[in-house]
């Protein structure tokens, strides 16, 4: 899920997160130093929305049904081409 700043809020646990950066220069993916799951990552501008916001790994959220989100819908982008405006020809393996 995808949010703007002012609608992220985390309520604890800053302190035991890491921070990875890959070669997407504007992308932080944070994950738990202790058990390695990733809640969110931070995208900083210059990007396509023209603005910083979170992704947010709804499966780490408090009281969220596994049965919604496995029956939720889907879409995909595609980034292995750089060409987020659209869903990747082949998505059978995603």
């Amino acid at each position: 899920m995808q949010v703007e700043p002012s609608a992220f809020y985390l309520a604890g646990g800053a302190s035991d997160l890491s921070v990875y950066r890959g070669n997407n220069p504007v992308a932080h993916h944070f994950f738990c130093s202790h058990c390695g799951v990733h809640p969110f990552a931070r995208v900083d501008m210059p990007n396509m929305s023209g603005m910083t916001y979170y992704n947010v790994n709804v499966a780490c959220l408090d009281g969220v049904d596994v049965d919604v989100l496995v029956t939720a819908p889907m879409s995909f982008r595609d980034g292995r081409n750089d060409n987020w405006g659209s869903e990747p020809s082949e998505t059978r393996h995603l």
